[in-house]
């Protein structure tokens, strides 16, 4: 910007030192204005002193042999005669070195020969030092006008910036992290707005977190206060009861004593399942991976389940390749992802209900899916299915509703992703999706 502007100072500055200089200080003859008659007078074979006196120079008569047959004015040089080359060369200004102005008449001699009155005029030394002068002078002046307005502009450039950055600020003073910098300027305050936008951007994201976090946390305690809340009445309850009553017959005692029994389990069950999901948000829980052929694991596990899938009057439909698919599992965990997806569809829904299984490898990731034709998901639910202490509509609602919760971090931590499916066959449908291992001599090649 400011080499810029020097450059166009020096070119307006040279412009009008020129225009000065041609209009006002130029003390040069106008050569379209004078006529030979003026010069020379061919009657008398003389050369006319006027214009000499007030230009200054001198005049040289010239026959056509190339030599000077006369001279008026003081001559500033030794030449005596002339070439044609030379003289053609001293016409030339891209050729005349000298510091000399060559002007050319052709005149007629005393017979009528051709003759060439050359007019020579010295290029005063004071017009350099006067037209320098005034290229510094109006330099000076044009570059004072030129930085003043620069600097005013510089100042509106930089202000806009300065009050939107002092703005931003505020506004994150005030907790209000979704204030942007929104301005055009020079580089480096455009670093400050996208290092500000990005930093404004963090901590928006990490408010909405810290706010979601905060929900959660509220939320599960209000779920865990509800869902302990009737279970320990009922002990509460029943156990008073059977204190109160020493004398009940004996099936009474056992009935009250099977409610206390059910309602201790599910609060046990509750209980380890908040555990669990507390160790699974504990970033220090290491997984304990190892390399694990999974369409003949997730074969042998799901054959665990046929039994009672028989009992309950369920058809399995498999889909498991033969073909080795290793990856990297911590079984313990993973037992328990199949174990809850298999065991609720089991637990929600009819008998005859086609429960369908498979595996495969899909790209570079191994994929399993495990669903059912049975009742389905409300729509409401579907959205919120891995949330803490969502359950489905329906029979056997003796769940905690953590159990896909915990499924879905398990899987997490193994790099990988379950998704809720629609598909027309199936009205559930649980796709989960691992990386595969590149393992080589039985070694993971990363």
């Amino acid at each position: 910007m400011i080499c810029g502007l020097l450059l166009g100072t020096i070119f307006v500055s040279l412009l009008a030192a020129d225009l000065l200089m041609n209009r006002v200080f130029d003390t040069s003859p106008d050569f379209t204005k004078i006529h030979i008659a003026d010069l020379y007078d061919p009657a008398a074979g003389s050369i006319r002193r006027e214009l000499l006196e007030e230009y200054g120079g001198w005049i040289e008569l010239v026959n056509p042999s190339g030599e000077i047959v006369l001279t008026q004015g003081v001559k500033g040089d030794n030449i005596d005669s002339y070439s044609r080359e030379e003289l053609y060369a001293k016409l030339d200004v891209l050729r005349n070195e000298e510091s000399v102005y060559y002007h050319a008449y052709p005149v007629k001699g005393p017979q009528g020969e051709p003759y060439v009155l050359l007019w020579k005029i010295p290029e005063p030394w004071w017009d350099i030092s006067l037209a320098l002068g005034i290229f510094g002078v109006l330099f000076v002046a044009f570059l004072f006008v030129a930085l003043y307005y620069y600097t005013r502009f510089s100042v509106r450039q930089v202000k806009k910036p300065i009050q939107q950055i002092v703005e931003g600020i505020r506004e994150m003073e005030r907790l209000n992290y979704n204030k942007r910098l929104e301005f055009s300027a020079e580089q480096e305050f455009a670093e400050i707005r996208e290092a500000f936008n990005a930093m404004a951007q963090r901590l928006q994201r990490t408010s909405a977190e810290r706010d979601a976090a905060e929900t959660n946390k509220r939320n599960m305690l209000l779920h865990l206060s509800h869902d302990l809340k009737t279970p320990v009445t009922s002990v509460f309850g029943y156990s008073k009861l059977l204190m109160d009553n020493r004398e009940l017959e004996q099936g009474q005692q056992e009935k009250y004593i099977r409610y206390i029994h059910d309602k201790s389990s599910y609060m046990a069950k509750l209980i380890q399942d908040l555990f669990e999901l507390a160790k699974l948000d504990d970033p220090r829980l290491k997984l304990k991976k190892e390399k694990v052929n999974l369409p003949v694991w997730f074969q042998a596990l799901v054959a665990e389940f046929y039994p009672d899938m028989e009992a309950r009057g369920f058809v399995l439909e498999a889909q498991i390749e033969e073909t080795p698919l290793f990856v990297l599992l911590d079984q313990v965990h993973m037992n328990r992802v199949v174990t809850n997806l298999i065991g609720n569809a089991m637990k929600y829904n009819p008998p005859g209900t086609v429960l369908y299984v498979s595996c495969r490898k899909k790209g570079d990731r191994a994929e399993v899916c495990i669903g059912d034709s049975g009742a389905g998901l409300q729509e409401d639910v579907r959205d919120r299915l891995f949330d803490e202490f969502i359950r489905p509509a329906g029979p056997g609602k003796d769940g905690t509703g953590l159990g896909l919760a915990i499924c879905q971090k398990i899987i997490a931590l193994h790099e990988g992703t379950i998704e809720l499916e629609a598909h027309a066959d199936y009205a559930t449908l649980f796709r989960i999706s691992l990386p595969c291992g590149n393992f080589d001599n039985g070694r993971l090649q990363v």
